[in-house]
C-alpha cells in the first residue's frame, strides 16, 4: 500500500512539474524571459514522458495485471522517477550535457532491468500479453537512437539529418510503439477483447509492421525520396485498417464515452498519418512548428494523458465533469496552435497570449484531477489499512 501511494505520488508530481514547465514556454512567446528555451524544452518533454506516461503505464500494468512486485522491483520503480528528478535538475541549465546524459543513461539502464523481468511474468499470457511484450521489444528497439548521439556528436554531427534521425528515431518508436502498444494492450485486458483469439492476428502484425514502417514519416524532415513516402503511407495504412478492426471489436462492448473519444482520436491520428505521407502535407509540418507541436499535443494530451486518467476514474471525484471541462479546453487549445498557421483571422496578433491562457485552465484542470486523485487514494488506503 506504502508503495502504491509513494509510486504514484512520485508519478503524479513529476506530471505537474512537466506541465509546468510546459506553461512557462508557452508564456515565452508572451513574456520573453532569461532562460534557454531549448534546455527547459529538453527538461518538460523527458519528464512528461519518461516519468508521466511510462511511469503510469508501468503502474497501471502492473496493478491490470495483477503482477506481484518484488522489493528490488520498487527500488527499480523509485530509481527510474529520482532519473527524471536528476534530468529536470540539469537539463534547464546545460542541455544534453555530461550529468543530463548521465541521468537519462541511468534511467534507461533501469528501465531494461525493470521491463525484463516484466516481460519474462508476461509469458504464455494471451493476447494483451502479447501486446505487452512486443511494446517492450519497441521501447529496447527505440534506445538504438540515444546510443547514436555520442559517436555522432564526437564526430561533430550535430548538424546533420542523421543526429536529427537518432533522436526520431527514438520518440517514434517510443510513443508510436511502446506506449501504443502498452495502451492497446491495456484496452485489450480490460475488455477481454479478442479472448478466443479469433481475429486476433489479422489485427497484431498490421499494426505491427505498420508502426515499423511508418517511422518513415520522420524520414521526411531530412531526406526527400518517393520510397519513403511510399513506406511512410503503407505504414500508416496498415494501422488504419488494424486501427479500425481494433475500434470495431472495441464498440462491441460497453466502455465510456471518454474512452469512446479517445479511439475516435486516436482513429484521426492515423488519417492525420496518411495525409503525412503526401509530401506537400509534409512539406508544411516540417515548416510550422505549431503545426508540429498541435499535433504532438494532440497525442500526449489528446489520446495518452485522458487515457491514464480514465483508468484512474474510479478515485476521482466529478471526474465527468472535470473532463469535459478537460476536453473543452484540449480543443481550444489545439485550435489556438492551429489557426495562426492556417491564418484563418488575418491581423489577428493575439495568438500567444490566448494560448497561454488557454493552457493555464488546461494546467489547472490538470492539478485538480491529479490533487483529487492522490487525495483519495491516500484517504481510501488509510480506510483500508484501519479495516484490517
Amino acid at each position: 500500500m506504502k508503495f502504491k501511494i509513494r509510486s504514484w505520488s512520485l508519478t503524479v508530481y513529476l506530471g505537474i512539474i512537466a506541465a509546468l514547465i510546459g506553461l512557462l514556454l508557452r508564456s515565452y512567446f508572451v513574456w520573453p524571459q532569461a532562460f534557454n528555451f531549448r534546455f527547459m524544452l529538453h527538461a518538460h518533454s523527458h519528464a512528461m514522458l519518461l516519468a508521466w506516461l511510462l511511469g503510469a503505464l508501468i503502474l497501471i500494468i502492473y496493478q491490470q495485471w495483477e503482477i506481484k512486485l518484488s522489493q528490488s522491483t520498487k527500488i527499480l520503480f523509485y530509481g527510474l522517477a529520482l532519473s527524471v528528478v536528476g534530468m529536470l535538475c540539469s537539463f534547464p541549465f546545460q542541455g544534453y550535457a555530461a550529468i543530463s546524459i548521465s541521468f537519462s543513461t541511468l534511467h534507461l539502464w533501469l528501465s531494461y532491468v525493470l521491463f525484463y523481468r516484466l516481460f519474462r511474468a508476461l509469458k504464455n499470457r494471451g493476447p494483451s500479453a502479447k501486446l505487452l511484450r512486443t511494446g517492450i521489444v519497441l521501447f529496447y528497439l527505440s534506445s538504438l537512437g540515444p546510443y547514436c548521439l555520442g559517436p555522432l556528436m564526437a564526430n561533430e554531427m550535430q548538424s546533420s539529418p542523421w543526429y536529427d534521425q537518432a533522436i526520431y528515431f527514438y520518440l517514434h518508436f517510443l510513443y508510436n510503439g511502446s506506449f501504443f502498444f502498452f495502451l492497446l494492450a491495456i484496452i485489450v485486458h480490460k475488455l477481454k477483447l479478442f479472448s478466443d483469439g479469433k481475429g486476433f492476428q489479422h489485427f497484431y502484425l498490421p499494426m505491427l509492421w505498420g508502426s515499423i514502417f511508418s517511422y518513415a514519416l520522420n524520414l521526411e524532415y531530412s531526406f526527400d525520396q518517393s520510397w519513403i513516402y511510399l513506406l511512410a503511407a503503407l505504414g500508416s495504412t496498415a494501422q488504419l485498417y488494424a486501427g479500425i478492426r481494433f475500434i470495431k471489436a472495441v464498440f462491441r462492448k460497453r466502455i465510456s464515452n471518454h474512452l469512446k473519444l479517445i479511439l475516435f482520436l486516436l482513429f484521426f491520428k492515423w488519417i492525420f498519418q496518411i495525409l503525412g505521407s503526401t509530401p506537400l502535407i509534409a512539406e508544411q509540418i516540417q515548416f510550422n512548428r505549431f503545426l508540429l507541436i498541435a499535433y504532438l499535443h494532440f497525442i500526449f494530451l489528446g489520446i495518452y494523458t485522458p487515457f491514464i486518467w480514465e483508468m484512474l476514474k474510479k478515485r476521482i471525484p466529478a471526474f465527468n465533469k472535470w473532463m469535459i471541462a478537460y476536453w473543452l479546453l484540449f480543443i481550444l487549445s489545439e485550435i489556438a496552435l492551429i489557426a495562426p498557421s492556417l491564418k484563418l483571422i488575418p491581423g489577428f496578433q493575439s495568438w500567444p497570449i490566448l494560448t497561454f491562457y488557454i493552457y493555464a485552465g488546461f494546467v489547472s484542470i490538470w492539478l485538480i484531477l491529479a490533487f483529487s486523485y492522490l487525495k483519495n487514494l491516500r484517504k481510501n488506503t488509510s480506510y483500508h489499512l484501519e479495516s484490517n
